[in-house]
């Protein structure tokens, strides 16, 4: 067992009959253009960077070449790499086959790059109506593929080869569900990335490319390029004449002075007498006190070091103002309303129409875990022409529409009691005009909290869930 198969095995703890990783970039192998793409993607980065040499070179201060193939790299290659290998129709996933259902999660980037999506399918089986296998001798691969028709569309899975087919084609088989064997594969799932508009991009590419390095290297002076001619500077300091400035000497204040007569200190020089009381040392004070120092003392609290700059005294500090409050907005808007139930259970879920359509009600399963009744499954529905199946789906009146749920989650989701609200005029939701709906589960006979958009139109549901949902919560626009 290889160390990828070590980490990814799975633990047991639910039910699942089948547990497998779809094979990495399968759907990209099927069409035979990963060179392709790779040849795209580097196409947009040389001409992101071409235009960013560009614009640097009008700049009076350029920057190096280096950030404009920075700053292509992060504007250019970087989303380029994103379109051409993790969008939803290029990843792969993970499947949980159950006894009455087929799981798979997958994650994906948005076309706006700016965030990324985790999606959990659900097929019960039931609505699965053909399954086609076409194995890996057959399509020249390591993995084999799997194609499921549900409720009118295709869904393509790739089974790696440590699943047995048969075993995979026998519960089916023993499900209900309708199954042959295919030695090739549709045309839409081996068509590969258009050339021409390959082409296209890898000659804009290089034509940005080169005119941007040409106009960079043209206005840039790079170095070595230009040498300047150093020329002995004249000495321009002033010649000011030196002011004559009399020099006294200074007497000796010990020693008499010796030119003096019969070596007798002169006038000047003779030594104060001392003051009655205290003796003479016959030093003079040649340093006269600084205003408010006392003798031998010092300004501060530390002596000035010889030839240095004078020490300062400490300058207080100001405390805090502990009354002071910073001012910030942390608060953001969401459309998401708050999860009921176990915030830690599960994996994050979330089910939207990207049409943004109103929610009108739900197709739903129950289900157990642990011995207590739980709602197994959710799902949104948006038109009401859909002919749904009775006693397993609820769904609003004539103009009405979804506009709250009461969520009864003692441990997990065990029963939700929709709130449907009339639909104004302006697509928005009447809050004073409402009914209930029966109760999905069964509830705990308890009072339950509820969750409601103020007259906000749902589009969809959020939470958290593994084989139940632990936890749920609405989506508005």
């Amino acid at each position: 067992m290889g160390l990828w198969d070590l980490l990814t095995k799975p633990i047991k703890l639910t039910s699942a009959l089948f547990y497998w990783h779809e094979p990495m970039l399968y759907r990209l192998k099927l069409r035979g253009d990963l060179l392709v793409r790779c040849v795209f993607a580097l196409s947009v980065w040389a001409a992101a960077s071409g235009i960013f040499c560009l614009l640097f070179a009008f700049n009076g201060n350029p920057p190096g070449i280096e950030l404009s193939f920075l700053m292509g790299a992060i504007l250019g290659l970087g989303p380029a790499f994103l379109a051409m290998f993790f969008r939803r129709d290029h990843v792969s996933g993970t499947l949980w086959v159950y006894d009455d259902h087929i799981l798979r999660q997958r994650s994906y980037v948005s076309l706006g790059f700016f965030r990324s999506w985790s999606e959990m399918q659900e097929w019960p089986n039931e609505c699965i109506s053909r399954c086609l296998i076409i194995p890996d001798r057959a399509l020249g691969r390591s993995f084999s593929v799997m194609l499921l028709s549900v409720d009118s569309r295709a869904e393509i899975v790739g089974i790696p080869s440590k699943i047995k087919l048969k075993e995979l084609a026998r519960h089916f088989t023993e499900s209900g569900i309708p199954v042959e064997k295919r030695d090739s594969l549709p045309d839409r799932y081996s068509q590969g990335f258009d050339l021409k508009a390959t082409a296209a991009m890898a000659l804009i590419g290089v034509l940005l490319l080169s005119v941007g390095l040409g106009f960079h290297f043209e206005r840039v002076p790079q170095p070595g390029n230009q040498i300047a001619v150093r020329e002995k500077a004249p000495d321009l300091q002033p010649d000011f004449p030196q002011p004559q400035i009399p020099v006294n000497p200074v007497p000796n204040p010990i020693a008499p002075n010796p030119i003096a007569p019969d070596n007798e200190p002169t006038e000047k020089n003779k030594t104060p007498p001392s003051t009655p009381g205290k003796p003479n040392t016959g030093l003079p004070n040649i340093m006269p006190n600084r205003a408010g120092v006392p003798p031998n003392g010092f300004p501060n609290r530390f002596p000035n070091r010889p030839g240095g700059p004078p020490s300062q005294p400490d300058i207080p500090t100001a405390k805090p103002n502990p009354n002071t409050t910073t001012n910030e907005n942390a608060a953001s808007k969401r459309n998401d309303s708050k999860l009921i139930g176990n915030p830690e259970g599960g994996f994050p879920f979330r089910m939207v129409n990207g049409e943004e359509k109103t929610l009108l009600g739900f197709q739903y399963a129950i289900g157990s875990w642990a011995g207590e009744p739980a709602i197994r499954t959710l799902n949104p529905l948006y038109d009401q022409a859909a002919a749904p199946r009775p006693g397993t789906t609820i769904i609003a009146k004539e103009g009405y529409a979804v506009g709250g749920l009461k969520i009864d989650a003692p441990k997990y989701v065990s029963a939700v009691q929709i709130i449907f609200q009339r639909i104004k005029p302006d697509g928005q939701l009447d809050p004073a005009d409402t009914y209930t709906s029966e109760w999905i589960g069964q509830p705990s006979q308890k009072e339950v909290p509820t969750i409601e958009g103020k007259g906000e139109k749902a589009t969809g549901i959020h939470g958290r869930r593994g084989a139940i949902i632990d936890a749920l919560g609405l989506v508005f626009e």
